[in-house]
């Protein structure tokens, strides 16, 4: 079959086999004449493959943003009502625009919470749960049942994370007054232990959990209330704030597997007011930062990190809620 085309395509039957027979040149328009050796049918469906593939990578390679929470809700949410807090707690989710959240202390508020939001669900126990904008393909859980649950997702454009929701222990009676004045820092090092204890065991069954060839390169985010301060807090340039300088043992946990702290990267001047999530409903507290988002993978960066702790009625929770933005780049 020949081809002519002079800015529009006009096809006539073959004369003889040939290849480039000529290109006649105008003034505005360059017309040729070719002849191909196979039928035009193959040749469109071939172009329309190809305009199709090239815009599923063009999909997957683009950047990507997305959003997620972390938020211990306070004895599911009720502590202001049995109806009124869920509705507060699905409320500051939705304002906040969160398209993953991992919650401690669901205490069977998580089907209601899913359902408002129009999120998939996966909870494992009483305490904790993800909720996620995008399908949740996979449980990918580990340790014991009421401090850790993990999920794979999968996001627009075919790319997968995993999303692990943990709660980890104290030592101490949080409820006792100015214990940090009754105590010295070893006292206060000592009720941290039993999270940094945990952590390390969740850390390590992650690591053999996601070992097989299919989770290779999928990005991990470990989210939830650690129940520990941060030696990124309790620094040199902090003093003033924080009376003493701690090498806090539960954040040293991650870092060396290659985890890094989403809200310090993106807010790395610390301001104890600022970015205390312990506690906005308790000012008697200590004050301090003790839920974090922690994340790893190729591409994986955080844009901003925030702390949410307001309500246009009020905030039902004891816990401040985490909220960081991530970007995800080919």
């Amino acid at each position: 079959m020949i081809g002519e085309c002079t800015g529009r395509f006009r096809f006539e039957s073959p004369r003889r086999q040939g290849s480039l027979l000529a290109a006649d040149h105008t003034s505005n328009a360059v017309a040729l004449r070719f002849m191909y050796r196979f039928p035009l049918g193959p040749l469109i469906g071939w172009l329309t493959l190809l305009v199709v593939t090239l815009g599923r990578l063009q999909a997957d390679t683009a950047t990507f943003e997305f959003r997620v929470m972390t938020w211990n809700i306070w004895h599911g949410g009720r502590e202001d009502g049995k109806d009124v807090g869920p509705r507060r707690v699905i409320e500051v989710i939705r304002d906040s625009k969160a398209d993953l959240v991992a919650l401690q202390e669901t205490y069977g508020s998580g089907e209601l919470i899913a359902k408002e939001l129009g999120f998939h669900l996966l909870s494992r126990g009483t305490n904790l749960s993800i909720h996620s904008r995008y399908p949740i393909l996979e449980d990918v859980s580990v340790f014991e049942a009421f401090k850790c649950v993990g999920a794979l997702v999968e996001l627009p454009g075919g790319r997968r994370l995993i999303l692990y929701s943990i709660w980890l222990p104290y030592g101490k009676d949080i409820w006792v007054k100015e214990t940090r004045a009754q105590e010295s820092v070893a006292g206060w090092l000592q009720a941290c232990q039993p999270s940094a204890a945990d952590l390390l065991k969740i850390q390590q069954e992650i690591n053999a959990r996601l070992a097989a060839p299919k989770y290779q390169g999928i990005p991990v985010l470990i989210a939830g209330d650690f129940n520990s301060m941060s030696h990124l807090d309790y620094t040199a340039a902090a003093k003033a704030e924080y009376r003493e300088i701690v090498d806090w043992p539960t954040s040293r946990v991650l870092p060396p597997h290659g985890y890094r702290d989403a809200y310090r990267t993106v807010n790395p001047t610390v301001n104890r007011l600022k970015d205390r999530t312990w506690s906005p409903r308790f000012p008697d507290q200590e004050q301090d930062r003790i839920d974090f988002i922690y994340f790893r993978g190729p591409g994986l960066e955080p844009t901003a990190a925030t702390v949410l702790e307001t309500h246009a009625e009020r905030f039902p929770s004891d816990h401040a809620a985490v909220l960081a933005t991530f970007r995800w780049r080919p």
